[in-house]
């Protein structure tokens, strides 16, 4: 045979040999991900399953108390904030304004940080300054 007809021969089982190579990695990735999916789904039931169970319920308030006032203005406190909050409409819920609030630099602010002033003046901490 001539030299010519050698080369494309090598050059040919090079080819071949290097399809055989890739297409083994990509059965070899595929077969991983689809062990990785059929371990994953049982598994994640069982998670899921343990989370939502309330067999070992975690407690909602950690270790060593909230950051609030104490006394008889913290349960008042917190409902005082908890209306300063955005609705799912995107509007304050302490003015309703449907507009961002902004601090005196004129950047957003949220509601809480916004109606600070108003919410002390109402527990009576510093009078109201408007």
């Amino acid at each position: 045979m001539s030299k010519a007809v050698l080369r494309v021969a090598q050059i040919i089982g090079v080819l071949v040999l290097a399809g055989i190579a890739v297409g083994f990695v990509v059965g070899l990735v595929q077969w991983v991900l689809a062990a990785a999916v059929i371990v994953a789904i049982p598994l994640g039931g069982w998670w899921l399953y343990r989370q939502m169970s309330g067999r070992n319920p975690k407690p909602a308030v950690r270790p060593g108390g909230s950051k609030t006032v104490a006394g008889p203005s913290g349960d008042r406190r917190s409902e005082l904030e908890g209306r300063a909050v955005l609705d799912a409409a995107g509007r304050c819920g302490w003015c309703g304004s449907a507009t961002l609030h902004k601090d005196e630099f004129g950047f957003p602010t949220t509601p809480l940080a916004h109606h600070r002033a108003e919410i002390d003046a109402m527990l009576g901490l510093r009078p109201r300054t408007e």
